[in-house]
C-alpha cells in the first residue's frame, strides 16, 4: 500500500538564518548606540562599543573596542541626521532624500533620534528599510 504524505512549501532554517536580526531591529541597535553617542558626546566622554572582529595571528573572533561614525553633522550652525543601514543610506523621504534636520543643539538630535526609533520599532519605515536593505545586498554581491 503507498504512503500518502503532505507536503509543504516550507524549508529547514539554518542556525544562520535563525542568528540573523531583522533590518528592523538592526535600524533600532543603530539608533540606539546613536542615542548612546550623542549623549556621551554632550558630556565631554568618549563612547565604544565592543564588536567581535577576524584578528590575523588570531584564532576565530576577537573583541576589538571601536568608536561608533555618528549618524549626525552639523553644517551652518544646524545639526542633520542620517538613518544608515551597513555602508549605506536609508532614503526616508522617497525623494533621494537622505539627510535630515535635526535642530541648533545636539540635545535636538537626541530627541529626533529617540522618535526616530519608537518610529522604525512600530514598522512606519520598513519598506525604505527594505530598500536599503536590497542596496547593500547588491553592492555585496557585486
Amino acid at each position: 500500500m503507498p504512503i500518502k504524505l503532505k507536503f509543504a512549501e516550507v524549508t529547514r532554517s539554518t542556525s544562520t538564518t535563525a542568528r540573523q536580526r531583522s533590518p528592523r531591529d538592526v535600524i533600532v541597535g543603530g539608533l540606539n548606540e546613536q542615542i548612546a553617542l550623542a549623549r556621551a558626546t554632550m558630556r565631554g566622554e568618549t563612547y565604544v562599543v565592543e564588536r567581535l572582529v577576524y584578528k590575523k595571528g588570531e584564532k576565530g573572533k576577537v573583541t576589538k573596542s571601536v568608536a561608533p561614525r555618528p549618524w549626525w553633522f552639523e553644517t551652518d550652525g544646524k545639526f542633520f541626521g542620517e538613518l544608515r543601514f551597513g555602508n549605506g543610506l536609508v532614503d526616508l523621504s522617497g525623494k533621494g532624500l537622505t539627510a535630515f534636520e535635526c535642530g541648533g543643539a545636539l540635545s535636538d538630535v537626541i530627541a529626533i533620534f529617540e522618535k526616530l526609533r519608537d518610529a522604525v520599532a512600530a514598522g512606519e519605515f520598513d519598506e525604505q528599510i527594505a530598500q536599503a536593505r536590497e542596496k547593500a545586498t547588491r553592492k555585496a554581491a557585486a
